[in-house]
């Protein structure tokens, strides 16, 4: 059975990361963690009263939680009648960063799930700073930032934007095999630029993704960069019909250097295609 962990604000955002999971594993039986964090409610709640008022502040947030909990479970198995998941839902004051790795770690968690805006859904924020948060300290799992747009399709065009200056072996990448494997997908190596353009190392590494995936229906594509690397692959997933965008999040990561803004937030700016983010140590 996948573990799966799918942090909760108890926000529509949420709810539509929830539910996106459900539909894209529904042929499998999956345990579903639901984790609610209240820790920054009561850091703003006890900071102007005694411990003895602290303590019951905090015995109030784990039962309004238990009860959002209760309500969040009946509402998407009614909404998912016919998959055979098995939900818990945690509240807990800790950070919501520091227990996600605690349970991954712990747990054998196979995949976190996230909105990509939290209760506040400020318009101008392309991805919540929470999420933003997560994808910098998350380590050991991939990450899936779902947008409150989405509506669920079969992901049979799966796109792995890279500049070639590493390479990962994507039979090694399971979050992306397993879903190739399961949807029978394409799978679009993006580039932003020529092949011209490419160096030494940079061409070797192609060569070596071609011969990784060989086994897969795999096409490469080099696209021109129009005002930004963001935009340019914004314009290629709606050209090219793309329902889910991956990419590898380390220290070097290309995405974060030529956007210049924490990784994912221009990324996740395309409203309607998830993001499978995959945190790779470097």
């Amino acid at each position: 059975m996948k573990k799966i962990l799918v942090p909760t604000d108890f926000s529509k955002n949420a709810y539509a990361a929830l539910f996106y999971v459900t539909k894209l594993f529904s042929d499998e039986a999956l345990q579903i963690t639901i984790l609610h964090s209240f820790g920054e409610e009561v850091g703003k709640l006890t900071s102007r009263v005694d411990i003895g008022r602290s303590e019951n502040i905090i015995e109030k947030l784990y039962r309004q939680s238990d009860e959002d909990g209760k309500q969040l479970v009946h509402q998407i198995t009614l909404d998912s009648p016919k998959v055979a998941h098995s939900f818990e839902v945690i509240s807990t004051p800790a950070t919501l960063s520091k227990t996600i790795n605690k349970l991954v770690s712990t747990e054998g968690i196979d995949l976190v799930v996230m909105g990509s805006k939290g209760r506040t859904g400020a318009e101008e924020v392309l991805v919540g700073s929470t999420t933003v948060k997560i994808t910098k300290t998350l380590e050991g799992c991939p990450l899936l930032i779902v947008p409150r747009e989405v509506d669920f399709v079969i992901p049979t065009n799966i796109a792995f934007a890279t500049d070639f200056n590493d390479f990962f072996q994507l039979s090694k990448l399971r979050p992306i095999v397993r879903l190739v494997r399961q949807y029978n997908s394409n799978l679009h190596i993006v580039h932003v630029g020529t092949e011209e353009g490419l160096d030494f190392k940079q061409k070797q590494n192609l060569e070596q993704y071609k011969n990784d995936l060989t086994e897969y229906d795999t096409d490469f594509h080099f696209i021109p960069k129009k005002d930004s690397v963001s935009k340019s692959l914004h314009n290629f997933i709606d050209t090219k019909g793309i329902d889910l965008l991956a990419l590898v999040y380390h220290k070097n990561a290309f995405l974060k250097q030529l956007f210049r803004e924490p990784v994912v937030s221009r990324v996740g700016k395309h409203t309607h295609v998830p993001t499978l983010v995959i945190p790779i140590k470097s």
